[in-house]
């Protein structure tokens, strides 16, 4: 085994020579790291509340609207964001690619909404104009062509810690908006209104760290343009259809309310999936800049170090959902959600894969591979398909979860096939099996703690799960050096003394 490597510490070079560029990256994946945490817990809150007041059915026409918006979302951007991404942050003609995307983002938003228009006059009886959708998603598709633009113009020109603020900021203002006019009494229009209402604010924002211009732009800058799109957009396709086929497939053999719940409990799991979001918003840009200087070593190491960064979240929040899930989901949801617990189990495990099929995925879009980033993505979702036509008329939402955690496994192990092909992989197995180990010390600490003092109420909820919490990062930080490395690093960077006795 090669080894430890601190994460996205200098690659290739003495640790005592740390660059600022190295700096950077530490702090804009705390930066990064935070926003996540913040936004899953304005969201995290106000999902309680509405799960408390509104009726599920009603939540369950939300989701569906989400759901259904993020699918007609995928045709009008058409992974034309990504492909900016990647072709400005290389540092050539920047305002040429960034107009051509704008220009063609318009035109597939304008196709968008004419086919929407036209289903909608042929197919009337449709689950979109009986549930009274349909307007909802047009307007949200226009105002999302704007929001787009603004948050991936600060994201493309470096500005990553501006692009995780833009994000917090349509998190909390969508949320605002949604107890204040829920509270009000107008449930279904405060839950759709606010989804629109963040993005708008949003927007507005953004607008102010955007210092790329509308230029004229070449045929060959819209060609290349348009050729990354289409290949990152049949990836990107296949990522949201992992995360809302479910819900549209439960949907559609069982009720509202079992998909509104199992949504519930989809965002429920995304807390062992913040750390490997924030590394994906940091290191993408990064492996693109690398790839066009043929710095492989440093993807590489830094693949190594966010996946390790990232497991160290997703596997001990996976084991204790284990232990605390049914705690969890009755107390902050309350009795209605709690036949959602053990699709629960499965979508926390998930997080887990997604760790790799997430960081793998980028690595091979980032290094001009995006056709095998989706030939095994696709894979992975047309198992997730045919598997939930069996498994969600049979096992219902455990059903669900189930196809994907096989699709997603199926997609991971492709993707390291993939990747392999074009860089060395090289993962930290034995830090990894120290996180397992540690967790099952910390769900042996949960199950004392619940005998001791049943847990009954929320203060003694998260007293266990925060005491089970600080319990794994202490033991982890003294039990692998590389982990503790950048931990301090991280904490560093931002002007925090490091304690010795840690």
């Amino acid at each position: 085994m090669a080894p430890s490597a601190d994460i996205f510490s200098n690659i290739g070079k003495k640790k005592e020579t740390e660059t600022a560029g190295d700096t950077a990256v530490r702090s804009q994946t705390t930066v990064s790291l935070l926003s996540q945490f913040s936004l899953t817990a304005i969201g995290f809150l106000s999902t309680i509340y509405f799960t408390r007041v509104v009726d599920p059915s009603v939540v369950g026409v939300y989701f569906l609207f989400f759901s259904y918006n993020a699918l007609f979302y995928l045709f009008s951007e058409s992974g034309i964001g990504e492909a900016s991404v990647k072709l400005i942050s290389e540092g050539r003609d920047r305002d040429e690619y960034y107009t051509a995307s704008m220009i063609l983002r318009l035109i597939y938003l304008v196709l968008c909404v004419a086919g929407l228009l036209i289903a909608a006059a042929v197919f009337p009886a449709s689950t979109i104009m009986e549930t009274g959708i349909l307007w909802w998603i047009i307007a949200a598709l226009i105002i999302d062509y704007f929001y787009n633009s603004r948050i991936y113009a600060a994201y493309t020109d470096g500005k990553v810690n501006a692009f995780q603020l833009s994000l917090f900021l349509n998190t909390a203002v969508r949320s605002l908006f949604q107890i204040i006019v829920v509270y009000l009494g107008y449930h279904s229009f405060g839950l759709t209104g606010g989804f629109l209402a963040g993005m708008i604010f949003t927007a507005l924002f953004a607008h102010r760290y955007n210092q790329l211009r509308l230029v004229r732009f070449s045929k060959e800058n819209f060609k290349r343009v348009l050729t990354y799109a289409v290949l990152i957009f049949l990836v990107m396709s296949c990522y949201l259809i992992y995360q809302n086929i479910d819900v549209v497939f439960i949907g559609r053999y069982m009720t509202e309310t079992e998909a509104g719940i199992f949504r519930i409990m989809y965002q429920f799991s995304m807390l062992a999936g913040l750390a490997a979001i924030s590394v994906k918003a940091v290191l993408y840009p990064k492996f693109s800049a690398w790839n066009e200087k043929k710095q492989y070593e440093k993807i590489t190491e830094g693949l190594r170090g966010g996946t390790s960064l990232s497991l160290m979240l997703a596997i001990p929040v996976f084991f204790s959902f284990l232990i605390l899930g049914y705690d969890f989901i009755d107390i902050f949801y309350g009795e209605a959600y709690v036949p959602g617990v053990p699709a629960l189990f499965l979508l926390s495990f998930i997080q887990i894969i997604t760790v790799f099929m997430y960081l793998q995925g980028i690595c091979l879009n980032a290094v001009s591979h995006p056709r095998y980033a989706f030939l095994s993505i696709a894979a992975g979702i047309a198992t997730n398909v045919g598997l939930n036509m069996i498994f969600i008329p049979m096992y219902g939402m455990e059903g669900a979860a189930l196809a994907t955690v096989i699709a997603m496994g199926l997609n991971s192990v492709l993707a390291y096939a993939f990747l392999r092909k074009v860089i060395p992989v090289r993962y930290n197995w034995f830090s990894i099996l120290k996180m397992v180990i540690v967790s099952l010390l910390m769900c042996a600490f949960l199950l004392a703690f619940k005998y001791v003092l049943p847990i009954t109420n929320v203060v003694l909820l998260l007293a266990a799960f925060i005491a089970g919490g600080l319990l794994y990062g202490f033991i982890m930080l003294k039990a692998d050096k590389s982990i503790h490395d950048e931990v301090a690093g991280m904490a560093e960077s931002f002007g925090f003394k490091w304690p010795k006795w840690l």
